[in-house]
Order: structure tokens, then sequence, then C-alpha cells
């Protein structure tokens, strides 16, 4: 018997701050996990390899850990077993060759190396290796780093700067049709508009493409934490989300109540600081209906300091009143 523990982050006081220290030192978003794996003696799981990489750390038993080189493929981006089925994207990476079954593996000579407690091991992402028939009753926790890959990275930027456009929104319609001239007259469109977008790519700038990668998981939910730090060219006001103005006496500022229905959570309230005078802001974003950059922000309210509208503007859209649009402006067409 094999029992796994998905998501140990909030079980354990100390994993969130170990976590994010992890991936500061990574330069990494948010991204590292933390499961548990308990094996009974004579359990364990069979030959496979995973995606990410890993650290693995043995608290309690013995635990025999086998492994083996990849040498099929580099940086796979699936987890695979010959045991299973392949997952969707496993041709990609394994298009130049692939063991048909465990066999030609386990024929090859693993190494092995036997974990007690405090050891440590680390598992690059693609690696073989295996735990079963483990000889103890073992207690070993997992730490996933499942950072995006550059691939990743860039069709996440695409979309955020192809969605722009209406003809890249516009359904395709006669791509897959019977008829011969339908379906190419469709096909023609989208090979001119993907040259066109090939030709605009190259003058993207690559730290959007980063940014909007962090604000796309806070955006959806798969990421807690707003991307300090940041800076965003373009910012648009959510519809249901509103703002109260209330004084602070005490604080000697305004309390500004933001209550959003986020994408991601029901809706919430959100209680910001700001000095007095920055209310006319945050009411002529309030009074908003289409997106705005934040040089148009620092012309119109020319008596604040850059650096304090930049400010501002993160604080509202970590309280979900705006999001950032994070890709810069599709030009050379006019919406009607």
């Amino acid at each position: 018997l094999t029992v796994y523990f998905k998501d140990l982050r909030r079980q354990l006081p100390g994993a969130p701050a170990f976590l994010r220290e992890l991936e500061l030192a990574l330069g990494v978003p948010p991204s590292a996990g933390l499961s548990a794996f308990v094996n009974a003696p004579g359990s364990g799981l069979s030959l496979h390899h995973d995606r990410f990489d890993q650290l693995l750390f043995q608290i309690r038993g013995r635990k025999v850990f086998r492994h083996l080189p990849n040498r099929y493929v580099e940086h796979p981006s699936v987890q695979f077993t010959p045991f299973a089925s392949a997952p969707p994207e496993w041709g990609q990476s394994y298009r130049h060759g692939f063991p048909r079954s465990t066999q030609p593996l386990l024929e090859q000579a693993l190494e092995s190396v036997e974990l007690e407690p405090g050891s440590v091991i680390f598992l690059p992402g693609g690696l073989w290796h295996t735990t079963a028939e483990q000889p103890d009753r073992a207690l070993s926790l997992v730490v996933p780093v499942r950072a995006p890959s550059r691939l990743d990275v860039a069709l996440n930027s695409i979309r955020y700067y192809a969605a722009q456009s209406p003809d890249w929104r516009q359904s395709a319609y006669g791509g897959w049709s019977r008829d011969p001239e339908l379906a190419a007259g469709e096909q023609q469109t989208f090979a001119r508009l993907f040259s066109d977008l090939g030709e605009r790519m190259t003058h993207l700038p690559t730290e959007d493409a980063f940014a909007a990668l962090s604000v796309d998981a806070f955006t959806k939910g798969s990421l807690t934490e707003y991307p300090q730090g940041a800076r965003f060219a373009r910012f648009i006001k959510l519809p249901n989300s509103s703002a109260t103005f209330e004084e602070d006496s005490a604080l000697g500022k305004l309390r500004c109540v933001v209550r959003s229905g986020a994408f991601h959570r029901p809706p919430v309230e959100t209680v910001l600081a700001f000095e007095a005078q920055a209310r006319v802001v945050v009411e002529w974003i309030l009074q908003s209906d289409r997106a705005f950059s934040s040089k148009e922000l620092c012309d119109r309210f020319d008596d604040f300091r850059i650096d304090e509208l930049l400010n501002l503007l993160d604080g509202l859209a970590q309280a979900a009143l705006i999001r950032p649009l994070p890709a810069i402006e599709w030009d050379g067409e006019k919406e009607s």
C-alpha cells in the first residue's frame, strides 16, 4: 500500500515560507508544492518519470530509490510510464524514440541509493525512477517545482496579445468544411493572420511575457498573491467591482473599501488605506468605461509622483477593482 498526500502546504506551518524562499532562489513564480508518500513494506511506485523537478526528503524509515537517466528525451513535457496510457502531449516529446515497455528500461543498470531519515535527493524532470518493493515502512516529503516552461510563457503572451484583435477572435467558420473552396479560404485567412502575428511578436517586450503569466495565474486563482513589482502599462476597471470611501481619523488616511467579484472567487471586501488626495484618482477610475494606460493617468494627474500612481494601481489591481492588460496595445485595426 502506498498512500499519497497531494497538498500539505497548509498543514505544515513552516511550509509556505520555505517554499517561497525556494521559489525566490530559483527565480520562478509561486509554483512549488509539498506532498507526501507513505509506504508499507513491499509497496512503492513502478518505473516512471515525472515532468517537473523535485526534491525528496526522507522523514521516517528507509527507502530504496532506483533511478536511470532518460536517454530518449530531454525535458519531457509530460509524466510518463509505459505501464499506463500515453498523455495527449506525449508524442511531441517522444517523437524520436520511446520504450515499448518497461523491459528495455529494466534491462539497463539502474543505480540504487538507500535513503535514511534526513536524506535528501534531487529528481530532475524526466528521470526514470522506481520505489517499488520497499523494505520498511517509510514516510517521504516531496517538493515538486512546477515552474512554467518557456512554451507556457510564450503561448500565454500570444493569447493576451492576439485576443485584442477582432480578426483573431472571429470564429474560424469554414476551416473544416468538406467544400475545398470554403476550407481553402479560411485557411488562407489564417495563414495571413499567422504571418502577421509572427512579425508582430518580434516587437513584443520580453518582460511583458513573464509578467503576463503571473497576472494570469492571479486572475484565475492558481496564484494567491498579486505579482508584486510587476509594472503594467494598461488596466481596465472590472464592471462587477465597486469602491466606497471612509475617513479614518486613527490612521489619518482615507479607507477605500473595494467590493469585488473577481473571476476566481465570490464577492469579497478588501480595505485599502490611501492619502485623502488619492480619492480623485480612484473616482476617475470608477467612472472609466474603457481600458486606460498608466501614462494616461500620470498625464491627467500630474500633481502625483509616478511611483505613487503606480503603487495605487497595484493596490487596486490586487483588490480586483481593476485588472491589468498584460500586453502592449494591438494596433492597425479599429473596433466598430
